[in-house]
């Protein structure tokens, strides 16, 4: 039997208890914590970019757009800012791809904008109706032809005219033929679409 041996030296009593006490066995040593992974999360993909430009709800521009047709009609979109900014969109009938151009000096002059906004009004813009499509009950429509989209925004005023082009023989035929003779020429439509199929070539 092992026999703890203490000297009595005048110590108080608790010091003399604790000179006494046994040893303690030293406390095991705590093991390592063990790291958990967190969970991998997946990535997801990036968001598509916005456009590099887009006309803010009722800001002031131009909103021009000529839609499919069953052949190969060229359908396409031009945002006009009023500062002169355009943004020009393509859509191809076999493909996702949309070509996209943008120029930003389409006015001469800081009055280019209501200078346009002037010359459809001379074409009777507010006073055309809203709607000229193939459910018109005068005139005469065929099926496989696009419809011309214009939206004009103003400080003053908003107004929306679609055209059938399949349409004819109806009372403001010549006055839709004319609005929209005047806003492909002032956007430079046919310069832009010639522009889309060959990307390389000059303006």
């Amino acid at each position: 039997m092992k026999t703890i041996a203490c000297m009595f030296t005048g110590m108080g009593l608790a010091a003399l208890l604790a000179a006494c006490a046994p040893a303690e066995a030293p406390a095991p040593a705590a093991e390592p914590a063990t790291e958990v992974a967190a969970p991998v999360e997946a990535e997801m993909p990036a968001e598509p970019e916005a456009p590099a430009y887009a006309m803010p709800a009722g800001g002031p521009g131009i909103i021009f757009t000529v839609t499919p047709c069953y052949g190969t009609c060229p359908a396409y979109s031009v945002n006009l800012f009023d500062d002169g900014v355009l943004l020009f969109r393509r859509s191809h009938r076999d493909t996702p791809d949309v070509d996209v151009l943008v120029k930003e000096d389409t006015f001469d002059t800081s009055e280019g904008f209501q200078e346009l906004v002037d010359q459809l009004q001379s074409q009777g813009l507010s006073e055309l109706n809203g709607n000229y499509t193939n459910t018109m009950t005068d005139g005469r429509c065929r099926t496989d032809a696009p419809s011309k989209i214009i939206e004009v925004r103003t400080a003053e005023f908003t107004k929306r005219v679609e055209y059938y082009t399949g349409c004819s023989e109806f009372a403001d035929e010549t006055k839709l033929q004319g609005l929209f003779s005047v806003v492909e020429e002032a956007v430079g439509a046919e310069a832009l679409l010639a522009q889309s199929e060959s990307p390389a070539a000059p303006e």
